[in-house]
């Protein structure tokens, strides 16, 4: 196969024994360096992107993303309302609901929770839906006053499928001659659901209806509307509609915001920390490529005597020094992509096990690879070794034929 002369003469570089076998050493241990740290880049940031989805699905995906309210926290057309709202690409759906916060009391104890008044039929979180281990939202009848709640609330207060709770509300409080007495009555757990997060803690879902005469509204009332996006995120890019007067927004950032800024900031510091293993290893490329020059300063001498010019003198060790920062992150991204993917198996194999849900067994490590990632790192550590060799090539370009070959 026809090769140009400078990659002919640089890959003829890259396999011959070097009379140095220091520089040999250098120079494999560059490429083990590149390879270590982009298969340690793929495999963390793979890890940390299944973490961040998981949070996206089981927290945001239970709570509502984004909220219309108004001053009052009453509206009572809801209907009409959302037909008003306009047509957005960035929402699927749009539910009317109650959400109030309350306390829920048993026997053994009591825990501060949000209640959730919904219409089973228009209930339209799958988060949820697709995690309730006992029961079904068909048990949420209106004025039967039943209630699913999470599995670690019920742990908490000691409660199973059955089993009386009372729900205290501080709305619709109501003056009595002994002074203020909150709004409260007893409800039947008929579910529970394990979404895998602090929202197992704190949620419960009733019908609206029941919700209303809780928190004492009218039953054809709600508090809110619940905006349904395509993405959690998208939140972000979203455009609120026109509001109408005393109305308001409230999306994810106003309670979940630092938790997920801190998961970002947590994925950039790794990313940081991890790509400087990487420039390591290419600051050893150019010190390997620099002895690479050193040794063969003759055979460069030689080459010019035959008239080869500059340029294609520093071609020669472009080529050489890039030819190990190009395998090792070829490498690298196979092997990381390897790792990442059966990280899981690994793990058990070794007798690893770094999660544990909340009822004591053991949970897989999410793994989320984003391909744009992957190439970014690859070309990422290509580049950079690239950059690596051109000071050395340019030395190699500048080498003397007359003193290189002074002693020879």
């Amino acid at each position: 196969m026809f090769y140009p002369l400078s990659v002919f003469i640089g890959l003829r570089y890259t396999k011959s024994k070097r009379n140095n076998q220091f520089v040999s050493f250098v120079s494999l241990f560059s490429t083990g360096g590149i390879i270590l740290g982009v298969l340690a880049l793929i495999t963390v940031l793979s890890v940390m992107n299944g973490f961040e989805a998981e949070l996206k699905q089981r927290i945001l995906g239970a709570i509502p993303q984004a909220k219309l309210t108004n001053q009052t926290n009453t509206i009572t057309e809801w209907q009409a309302r959302i037909d008003q709202l306009p047509d957005d690409p960035l929402i699927i759906d749009v539910e009317p609901m109650i959400n109030a916060e309350a306390i829920l009391q048993s026997k053994i104890g009591l825990q501060g929770t949000k209640i959730e008044g919904i219409y089973p039929d228009k209930y339209a979180s799958e988060t949820v839906k697709s995690n309730i281990v006992v029961g079904s939202l068909d048990k949420l009848v209106a004025s039967e006053y039943n209630i699913i709640i999470g599995d670690q609330l019920a742990r908490i207060l000691g409660v199973t499928i059955g089993d009386k709770v009372r729900i205290t509300s501080t709305r619709g409080v109501r003056y009595t001659p002994l002074g203020q007495v909150p709004s409260q009555r007893n409800f039947t757990v008929a579910g529970l659901f394990d979404v895998g997060s602090d929202v197992d803690k704190y949620l419960v879902l009733m019908h609206v209806e029941d919700a209303a005469r809780l928190i004492r509204i009218k039953t054809d009332q709600v508090t809110d509307l619940r905006f349904y996006f395509t993405e959690p995120f998208a939140v972000e890019s979203w455009t609120p509609p026109v509001l109408q007067k005393d109305e308001m927004i409230i999306d994810w950032r106003s309670t979940h915001g630092e938790l997920f800024a801190a998961v970002k900031m947590e994925k950039n510091m790794i990313w940081l920390l991890l790509c400087l293993i990487i420039a390591v290893a290419a600051f050893n490329i150019l010190s390997s490529s620099v002895m690479v020059v050193t040794d063969k300063s003759a055979e460069v001498a030689i080459l010019k005597t035959l008239g080869i010019n500059a340029n294609t003198i520093n071609f020669i060790f472009i080529i050489q020094g890039a030819f190990s920062g190009i395998v090792g992150a070829l490498i690298g991204t196979g092997l990381g992509l390897l790792l990442s993917t059966y990280i899981n198996e690994i793990m058990s194999f070794l007798g690893l096990h770094l999660l544990a849900n909340a009822s004591g067994g053991t949970r897989l490590l999410p793994v989320v690879h984003e391909p744009v990632q992957i190439v970014s790192i690859m070309l990422g550590a290509m580049f950079l070794s690239l950059l690596a060799t051109l000071y050395p090539a340019y030395r190699a370009g500048k080498v003397s034929p007359v003193e290189a070959l002074r002693y020879e």
